[in-house]
């Protein structure tokens, strides 16, 4: 029996690595059309779902300046409506294999106040975290505060201590700084010293008291071979979501055989209804639709996961 699905589905994420970012797949190293879903989700990993959301500040970009600043009240208008605000964020967001250490370790996205064709320019750079409903304005800084997470974690600490995305729990031991900010530098950009923070990070808080922030959906990495190609790290989220839909589909596919006995059997995806399309190649062809799984989380509903 063929996987005929399956590749089906590999097609369909080349074609939308294509139309949706302009991804000639030639140029990705090592490029199988097996990968094309990974790819598809790494990309989507880091960008933020367009959907209308309420913008909360923080109280110290509250008590700034930066309150009624032009730029930033645009873009925070923007936010609310749910325009789609990707080509403010880095460059860097088109790489699918590129890392965002501050959002994987703490779960804080930055983007640009100012934007060209490529993407976000220069400082000044906008904190904060996207949730289904919200976004939590936390600074507006420039490109150092990147590496500053320790103060930012603060920020949330301090303003926002049940946010459930971003759980914060008092800590025992000794008062030190967990991120120190040349060690947290080196290590975002240095893939080699890049790692899983399996046990919950400790931080100092506003008041100056040792916690530990307890959220690491982020950062759960996977190095990952693929057909004997060692593609590197990927989130285990989207290794999750590959996995999970790789084994629906060829279950599918088992039953679509066992039932009609066909060898081609062709795949569309309807995103929006969240369904699957099969066309059965018989002497008389068979469509069928069938909902795309909702219990795990696929590659096919990836991006509307969160929203």
């Amino acid at each position: 029996m063929e996987k005929t699905l399956q590749s089906g589905w590999f097609d369909i994420f080349k074609k939308k690595l294509m139309t949706e970012f302009n991804l000639d797949v030639r140029k990705i190293q090592n490029y199988q059309s097996d990968i094309s879903p990974i790819v598809y989700c790494c990309l989507q990993h880091r960008r933020v779902t367009p959907k209308p959301r309420n913008v909360i500040l923080s109280k110290k970009l509250q008590e700034s300046s930066w309150a009624t600043n032009k730029e930033w009240m645009s873009l925070q208008e923007s936010i609310e409506k749910g325009d789609d605000i990707n080509g403010y964020m880095s460059k860097k967001i088109n790489e699918w294999q590129a890392f965002d250490y501050l959002l994987y370790t703490c779960n804080i996205s930055h983007f640009h106040l100012y934007k060209n064709k490529e993407g976000g320019i220069r400082d000044p750079l906008v904190f904060g975290i996207f949730t289904k409903e919200f976004f939590y304005a936390l600074d507006i800084g420039s490109h150092d505060d990147l590496y500053k997470a320790g103060y930012l974690v603060s920020i949330v600490s301090s303003n926002w201590p049940n946010l459930d995305i971003f759980k914060v729990k008092e800590a025992a031991g000794k008062t030190e700084a967990a991120f120190d900010p040349n060690n947290f530098k080196r290590t975002a950009n240095d893939p080699h010293l890049q790692y899983n923070m399996i046990a919950p990070t400790s931080f100092i808080d506003h008041n100056g008291q040792r916690k530990e922030l307890d959220n690491h959906r982020n950062t759960a990495l996977i190095n990952f071979v693929l057909n004997g190609i060692d593609i590197g790290k990927i989130p285990f989220r989207v290794y999750c979501a590959y996995t999970n839909e790789i084994k629906h589909l060829e279950e599918l596919d088992a039953r679509l055989f066992k039932h009609f006995g066909a060898k081609r059997m062709s795949l569309e995806i309807d995103a929006k209804k969240k369904n699957y399309s099969v066309e059965v190649h018989l002497q008389r062809s068979k469509k069928l639709n069938y909902k795309i799984p909702k219990k795990f989380i696929t590659c096919s509903l990836y991006h509307y996961a969160d929203s």
